[in-house]
């Protein structure tokens, strides 16, 4: 229940302290007396957008600040979704800066908006005016009829696995998209691959191939040299033979250090020429002169030249990497494929599953709705609506949605003889706010220990009608804490608490007050709302009366 509400610098309040008591509490004033900035001010601290413009004084923060206590029970199916550490007393806080920027906390922590926005249907329902007008739509119609079989839970555990089922969906259509693109250009992605692939690629082979070509182009007149070399040095009195006689002329002379060092030289130079020699007849027996080698490096040669300037590349290394990516993108056609076929597989499996758990919610539907019908009816009748006709009708559709395979219809007739038809064809304004009253007020049996507030859910009702309608919020506030913003005396004569909500004007301000009635004062304010004011005589009995039933 809401236990207090602190309110600075809002709209034309400074500031306001309200401490609000369980049961039944009305609030009344003149039009325009800022009742309805209250609701405001308790609206943005559950997460209603914010302006600048709200700010009594520009120069100064807003603050708002609202105290919940909360049961046992909502407390641990809260501490699951948003951590409170077993707190049973909320203070939710927001603040607006003049720069426009704002803060939300939770019991001084700050948090995201959110979190309080989420938080906030667990505490409080605010109805106002013109909210009877839902009823036109058929997502209330449903969540309303959840809420009376006790289906919100399952219903939104429902609604989350249809999320995920369409988020799913449209996961399977963006990589069904970009496998179909993908396909388009496999074909031209593999012949590429292939034609790399096929190449047997090797880093640095075409420097390779052209010193190869260099070799074998002129291998007749390396072999000739080569051999008049090896002739050179190996003939006799050629270059080995005389540094051998040069070696025997010092080897008797070596007397000192000159000599010796100039016989160790010619000695090396023998072993090197010796060395020399066979080099030059291996390189002269290995070298042959092949036409068909030549015509093979040519060809790889022009074969390498043609893949670099086909994939504007600069090198092997290059056309190395472009393979590899080639090959990559095509692992990724097939692994698409691959995970294409999986997503179906989650859907199906995920599909079938909210098939079956729409087909339970559905029939559960279905059992409630006779004794919501009556119920409503009954209420109706109470309300003065002696020949209301009520009927919900409940259609299933062949596809899912996020609220199942139903659709529903509300559908109403207030006069006798007359064909139920669906709501917004039928009822006026008045017959509306009762209806609207009649659906609430059941729905509230099913939120135990939350605050409700319904601001001038009576407007187009009046007299024994109106009387009727607050002893129904009476009866509501039994189950809950409840707070009722009203112009109909019969309404306030059934609150527990009748809170008084007026202009206070000073010489250069106004701003808005409240204060709790007293006995007396209750009933001169119920006079003046039945007669005006002064209050007459009749109407100060009258007051009387509708406080004493």
């Amino acid at each position: 229940m809401l236990t207090s509400l602190s309110i600075k610098n809002y709209a034309i309040i400074d500031h306001l302290q309200i401490n609000w008591e369980k049961g039944f509490t009305t609030m009344t004033g003149e039009t325009g007396a800022g009742k309805s900035i209250i609701i405001g001010a308790l609206q943005l601290v559950l997460g209603n957008r914010s302006d600048v413009k709200d700010l009594k004084n520009n120069e100064l923060k807003c603050i708002v600040e609202a105290e919940f206590q909360i049961s046992k029970e909502l407390l641990l199916q809260l501490n699951d979704r948003f951590e409170l550490d077993n707190q049973q007393s909320l203070i939710l806080r927001r603040e607006i800066f003049p720069t426009g920027k704002t803060r939300s906390f939770i019991n001084d922590s700050p948090v995201l908006l959110n979190v309080i926005q989420s938080l906030a249907p667990f505490l409080l329902n605010i109805h106002q005016q013109f909210d009877h007008l839902d009823l036109f739509d058929r997502s209330f119609q449903m969540e309303s009829l959840d809420k009376y079989a006790s289906l919100t839970e399952i219903v939104l555990n429902y609604e989350n696995k249809f999320k995920s089922l369409q988020a799913l969906i449209n996961q399977f259509n963006k990589q069904e998209e970009a496998l179909k693109s993908g396909l388009l250009e496999k074909e031209f992605i593999e012949f590429q691959w292939n034609e790399l692939s096929a190449a047997q690629l090797k880093e640095d082979e075409l420097t390779g191939l052209e010193d190869e070509l260099k070799l074998v182009t002129k291998a007749e007149e390396i072999k000739t040299n080569c051999m008049q070399l090896f002739e050179i040095i190996q003939s006799e009195r050629g270059l080995l033979d005389q540094t051998q006689t040069g070696i025997g002329l010092l080897k008797n002379i070596q007397v000192n250090e000159n000599l010796k060092n100039i016989y160790s030289r010619l000695d090396s130079i023998r072993t090197e020429l010796k060395d020399l020699s066979l080099e030059l007849e291996n390189i002269a027996d290995q070298t042959e002169l092949s036409p068909e080698r030549i015509s093979q490096i040519n060809h790889r040669l022009d074969q390498l030249n043609r893949l670099l300037k086909k994939h504007r590349a600069h090198s092997e290394f290059d056309l190395i990497q472009l393979r590899d990516q080639l090959e990559s993108k095509l692992n990724q056609i097939s692994v698409s494929d691959e995970n294409l076929l999986k997503l179906q597989y989650e859907i199906d499996q995920l599909h079938n599953q909210l098939i079956k758990e729409a087909q339970s919610i559905s029939k559960k539907r279905k059992a409630a709705i006779p004794e919501f019908v009556s119920n409503i009816q009954k209420l109706l009748l109470d309300l003065g609506m002696l020949n209301a006709k009520v009927e919900i009708q409940l259609q299933q559709n062949e596809t899912l949605n996020s609220e199942g395979l139903d659709q529903i219809d509300f559908l109403f007739c207030a006069n006798k003889g007359g064909l139920v038809r669906p709501l917004k064809e039928q009822a006026s304004g008045g017959e509306l706010a009762r209806f609207n009253l009649a659906v609430k007020s059941l729905i509230a049996t099913k939120n135990e220990g939350t605050c409700m507030i319904f601001d001038e859910i009576d407007t187009g009702v009046s007299g024994q009608i109106a009387l009727q309608m607050g002893n129904i919020l009476k009866a509501m506030s039994q189950m809950q804490q409840l707070i009722c913003i009203t112009h109909s005396p019969q309404v306030a004569s059934r609150a527990d608490q009748h809170y008084y909500v007026y202009k206070e004007h000073t010489k250069n301000d106004t701003a808005t007050k409240i204060r709790k009635l007293n006995k007396e004062e209750r009933l001169n304010e119920l006079a003046k709302m039945l007669s005006g004011e002064p209050p007459t005589k009749a109407a100060l009995k009258n007051a009387a009366e509708l406080m004493s039933l």
